[in-house]
């Protein structure tokens, strides 16, 4: 049981994520918005359809629909950066052993099983990174808020962050994780420091991998074929989890113990 409580999800936190879907809908082109919010379902987004036309980050078209602006598809671009950095850096955490002190292969794994903690929240604010923002980004990347047709009016009716504040508030938090070791008491604080690491590490080995069957599948195909390949921004890797190598803060620090910790700065920046 979470014996932290943390701060609610505030207004302007729903209001930020409300904008963000709509701008997903828009610039993915999931959905079409008439600006006369002909369909009855639309007119549940108006207010926050309004407060993105104030913040200029959609416009009406000649064809009288919303689009995305330049200002909305580069806050579109920054959440896009901000998922390819959780994907990197935070989905290893969601499955830990502290017992065993090892990590999840989703691959190879029964991730049902009650060993596994979540501790993909306590690693974010240990970072200083808001743990709001980083579940927002996973339920948008699963379309977990979309997967009831009726997203719109739940949104209207301010229940559509519901489950998402609830995994926030029931995820285990720092303090939870202090034990009495051989040598006496062991801290949250250091639990997780050595958790990072080590998941970090795992990753920096899954990282390496990739390249090595990047380098192979490049070499395979120069051999078949002295065409140029696409360059592919976004892989997956090792046990599933998916990497983008632009966040990647091994291809910039040369030392693996300083970037153990490390954090884009792309997290500690507002929507707008």
């Amino acid at each position: 049981m979470n014996t932290k409580k943390r701060s609610p999800l505030n207004d302007e936190m729903k209001q930020q994520f409300a904008g963000a879907i709509i701008l997903e809908q828009l610039i993915s082109e999931q959905g079409q918005i008439h600006a006369s919010l002909l369909d009855k379902d639309d007119k549940f987004l108006e207010p926050h359809l309004d407060e993105l036309l104030k913040k200029g980050m959609v416009e009406i078209n000649q064809e009288n629909f919303y689009v995305a602006t330049k200002k909305g598809e580069d806050t579109h671009e920054k959440m896009l950066q901000q998922q390819a950095s959780y994907s990197t850096h935070f989905d290893i955490f969601s499955h830990v052993d502290l017992g065993e002190g090892c990590f999840a292969d989703k691959d190879e794994d029964f991730l049902e099983d009650e060993r596994w903690e979540d501790l993909r929240v306590a690693v974010a604010e240990f970072k200083e990174v808001d743990p709001y923002r980083m579940v927002f980004l996973a339920m948008l990347s699963d379309e977990t808020f979309l997967e009831n047709p009726d997203w719109k009016f739940d949104l209207a009716m301010g229940s559509l962050f519901e489950e998402m504040e609830s995994i926030v508030q029931s995820q285990l938090c720092e303090e939870e994780l202090g034990y009495d070791g051989e040598e006496g008491w062991v801290s949250g604080h250091d639990v997780l420091q050595d958790v990072i690491e080590q998941g970090s590490q795992i990753n920096q080995e899954r990282f390496k991998q990739w390249k090595r069957e990047e380098e192979a599948q490049r070499q395979n195909d120069d051999s078949d074929d002295d065409e140029e390949e696409e360059v592919i921004t976004t892989v997956h890797y090792g046990g599933g989890y998916g990497y983008s190598p632009y966040y990647d803060p091994w291809m910039t620090l040369g030392s693996y113990a300083a970037s153990a910790m490390f954090i884009e700065a792309l997290w500690h920046d507002p929507y707008w």
